[in-house]
């Protein structure tokens, strides 16, 4: 090695070509945050850079692990060109693959020759024992929360323990080649940042993989750590508003009040944040005016039904009803609501279901009480209550890490789900953002002067034709949806290095 301190490179691979996430790498940075910077020389490279192949080759040549995560899907495949790569350049080189994925499939995933150790679980102190050990040149033998492989026989040590995260020290920023990189523009701030200030979420939906990553433990970070964090990224960034990136931010209302309260003199504007039907339902009027003088422009409420049969059948813990009031309220303080909706689950009728979803999507349309709808193909996901009842339909688990790489969203249909809704469900993603405003707020920002009002014509077009298609149904020959989706594919031809948040 060049350098006296064993060199780590950290690597964020691309999650997702159809919605790609512009935010930093947080999972990356935490991983690192206990890492001690003096005994290690850490390299965080990140898919966004420039000719990041070429930086991964040549960070990866001298040294000793190379760190990478993995959610379930193609960022598999992403993750694994770039094992592949370290691989070719240093042989030596120790590849730990952390995240959701190999904390829930980790002998799977340790089945692939281009992973040497996994990391189960949270991953801040596990990580840094871990690089310790290899560093001394021991084996990860007895390291908590790490799998690895011995005499070629897999090993999955004892489980870690999970830790209060304000244990944890802040992510390191300053390990990113410009942090500027990641502000983006959304519709309620012009530079906003990413944050996370909790993990988990105490519910147990059956279809969702937090309780199996999680065990429904949700832990949050305290309230002067977040507005100690948010204060210095606008003294330092300039920021003016942030995207709260929680999988449920909402879990305890006096915490949210509190938030409130301290982000009002910050004068920073947030959203993006998740929920859930009945937690908004029984929140105080109170809360919800702080929530709106802080400056709370929306929140992302996961429906996921317009069935309370279905509903049951998902455990979700919550009714139509509860959807039905937490929008009325959330329009009486003026919250632009987003609702997520799931079709197919296993032992419901996918077309009475859909038709259900629809028909009460295209109502909350018209009562103006959402501006904005995504609609997912029930995807079995590793650890899962639903997954045992996919197999009984005819589901079959991937046999190997990269058979999990065809997973979309949209795009991947279980069995007993009719192929034509994977393609629907696509269409309505750019539907819906059309008929939100999004794409309108987008062409007023990016658009070049002299071809202002050709692309304000060409996007409210669009916009008749997505609201003609989602009111009625109709969904053949989707001419513009296929150009919509070219331009989205393709965002740095048409808006340049701009970050946009749609």
């Amino acid at each position: 090695m060049n350098s006296s301190r064993p060199k780590i490179v950290m690597f964020n691979p691309l999650a997702s070509p159809k919605m790609p996430y512009d935010g930093p790498p947080l999972s990356i940075l935490a991983a690192v945050c206990m890492v001690d910077l003096e005994k290690f020389d850490v390299k965080v490279i990140d898919w966004h850079y420039k000719d990041f192949e070429k930086r991964l080759a040549a960070e990866c040549a001298d040294a000793m692990v190379f760190g990478v995560t993995c959610m379930t899907g193609y960022q598999i495949g992403t993750m694994l060109a770039a094992a592949r790569l370290a691989k070719q350049v240093n042989p030596s080189i120790v590849v730990v693959c952390g995240g959701s994925h190999p904390t829930l499939m980790p002998e799977q995933t340790l089945e692939n020759p281009l992973i040497d150790c996994v990391v189960v679980g949270q991953g801040p102190r596990t990580f840094k024992n871990l690089v310790e050990r290899l560093a001394e040149g021991k084996s990860p033998e007895g390291v908590p929360g790490v799998g690895f492989k011995k005499d070629g026989r897999i090993v999955i040590n004892e489980a870690a323990q999970r830790e209060d995260i304000n244990n944890f020290p802040r992510y390191p920023y300053h390990l990113l080649d410009n942090y500027e990189d990641y502000l983006v523009t959304t519709r309620f701030a012009k530079r906003a940042a990413y944050m996370l200030t909790s993990e988990g979420c105490p519910s147990n939906c059956s279809f969702c993989g937090e309780a199996a990553l999680y065990k429904r433990r949700w832990i949050a970070l305290k309230v002067d750590r977040v507005m100690d964090e948010l204060a210095e990224l606008k003294q330092r960034y300039n920021i003016d508003g942030v995207v709260i990136a929680d999988s449920n931010f909402f879990v305890d209302e006096r915490r949210v009040a509190e938030f409130c309260r301290r982000l009002i003199p910050l004068g920073i504007t947030w959203g993006g944040t998740s929920a859930r039907s009945d937690q908004l339902r029984r929140y105080k009027d109170e809360t919800l005016q702080l929530m709106k003088d802080s400056g709370l422009d929306g929140i992302f409420l996961g429906v996921e039904s317009a069935s309370d049969e279905t509903l049951k059948v998902m455990n979700k813990g919550a009714v139509i009803s509860d959807t039905v009031v937490a929008l009325q309220r959330a329009k009486k303080f003026g919250f632009d609501m987003q609702c997520s909706f799931v079709v197919g689950v296993p032992g419901i009728d996918v077309e009475k279901d859909f038709k259900n979803t629809m028909k009460f999507i295209n109502d909350l349309r018209r009562q103006e009480l959402a501006s904005q709808f995504h609609v997912f193909i029930y995807t079995p996901l590793p650890g899962t209550p639903f997954l045992p009842a996919a197999v009984q339909q005819g589901y079959t688990v991937p046999a190997k890490l990269e058979d999990w790489i065809s997973y979309e969203f949209h795009a991947h249909s279980p069995p007993w789900v009719p192929k034509k809704y994977a393609g629907i469900t696509d269409q309505l993603s750019v539907y819906f953002m059309f008929l939100s405003g999004n794409a309108r707020t987008v062409v007023r920002s990016v658009a070049p002067r002299r071809l202002m009002g050709l692309a304000l014509l060409a996007e409210r077009a669009v916009y008749h034709l997505s609201a003609f298609r989602v009111q009625h149904g109709f969904y053949s020959l989707p001419i513009e949806f296929k150009v919509a989706k070219f331009v989205l594919l393709h965002k740095s031809l048409f808006f340049g290095d701009k970050k946009l948040l749609f």
